[in-house]
Order: structure tokens, then C-alpha cells, then sequence
């Protein structure tokens, strides 16, 4: 992962985006701040990227990134995505990307996370993933059907279980509270008479 200064709205990762596949880098994610790219990076590498950054008025930032920063960074991106069906295999399709964003085996950086942050590595995925369907319950209309497609769960029975032993709750409790919500604004949005 790259750390870039300078980034500052969707042009910009554009333009970051751009300038290093036009370079021959292949791209695998791209945010304000930082980049992810395919394979180890040799120190020629980063001087040719910090001067196609340069070029474009952005510039690396050397401070390292402790390792489980990177990965809580790689997978907030990750479950930023508005779509992660491509991924039905879910946790082995997001070690891989992982392991390719950061140059290490998944059983390295599953432990190494684990014993820096004091929960494993799964679960912390598990979490984020659960966090993503809820906020799809409360802000969305989707099914839970199509919620579990596009999570990369591999079938509603799988999520509802999931869900149930995260959080002690159901997927339709989320669901509910989208209503109460809706029905909420509506009565405030009514003119006083």
C-alpha cells in the first residue's frame, strides 16, 4: 500500500489511478490518501512512482504504516465497495486480494494482527462484513436475498446465522428499525396544521 499526500477528491484518485496503469501497475484499489497496487514494489518501483506523482502535483509519504493498519485500511476499502458479489467465496477471494496488497502470507498477517490487536483476523472481517449488511438492512430496499449476494455470503441462511451469533439479534431487527426510521421522517416532514 501507498500513502500519497496531496489526494484530495475523486479527480485526484483518478488521476493517481491513471498515471500508474498507464505506467504498467496494476491498480487493485485506489482512495483519497493511499493506493494498492499488485506486487512487491522494488525501490526503483517507488522512485518511478513518486516522479509520475510529482508530475501530477502529489508526493509519497515514507512514514511506514504499522501492519495492522494497513490491513484494517485494505479491508475499510474493501467493504466500501458497493458490490462485493464477485467475491461469493468471500473470506478466501478477500485473503488473497490481501495477501496480494501487502506482500504476505495470510497466516502472517493473520497473526501478526491478531496478537498487535487482540482479536483474530476472521473475526475482525466477520465484523466488517456484518457491519456492511447492516447498514444495507436499515438503508436500503433489498431483500436479505440479494443483501447476502452482494456481501459475498454464500447463501441468506449462512448470513442470518452469522448475524444471529455476532450480535445476538436478527437481520429483520435491522430491517425494523429502516421502518421506524421512514415512518419517523415522515411524521416529521408533515406541515403543523
Amino acid at each position: 500500500m501507498l500513502r500519497i499526500k496531496g489526494m484530495v477528491c475523486q479527480r485526484c484518485i483518478d488521476v493517481v489511478r491513471d498515471e500508474l496503469t498507464q505506467a504498467g501497475y496494476t491498480v487493485l484499489d485506489a482512495q483519497l490518501g493511499q493506493v494498492n497496487l499488485g506486487g512487491p514494489l522494488s525501490e526503483a518501483d517507488k522512485a518511478q512512482i513518486g516522479d509520475l506523482l510529482a508530475n501530477q502535483g502529489f508526493s509519497l509519504i515514507d512514514t511506514p504504516v504499522p501492519l495492522p493498519q494497513q490491513v484494517k485500511e485494505f479491508i475499510a476499502s474493501y467493504f466500501g465497495q458497493d458490490d462485493l458479489s464477485e467475491s461469493t467465496a468471500g473470506q478466501s477471494r478477500l485473503s488473497a486480494r490481501l495477501q496480494d496488497a501487502l506482500g504476505m502470507d495470510y497466516d502472517t498477517l493473520s497473526s501478526r494482527f491478531a496478537k498487535a490487536e487482540g482479536i483474530t483476523l476472521e473475526k475482525f472481517i466477520i465484523q466488517c462484513r456484518l457491519n456492511k449488511v447492516k447498514e444495507w438492512l436499515v438503508y436500503s430496499d433489498e431483500t436479505l436475498t440479494e443483501i447476502a449476494y452482494r456481501t459475498g455470503y454464500s447463501s441468506v441462511q449462512h448470513l442470518s446465522n452469522q448475524f444471529r451469533q455476532q450480535t445476538g439479534l436478527t437481520p429483520s431487527y435491522f430491517r425494523q428499525l429502516r421502518r421506524q426510521k421512514q415512518e419517523l421522517q415522515s411524521t416529521t416532514a408533515q406541515p403543523i396544521s
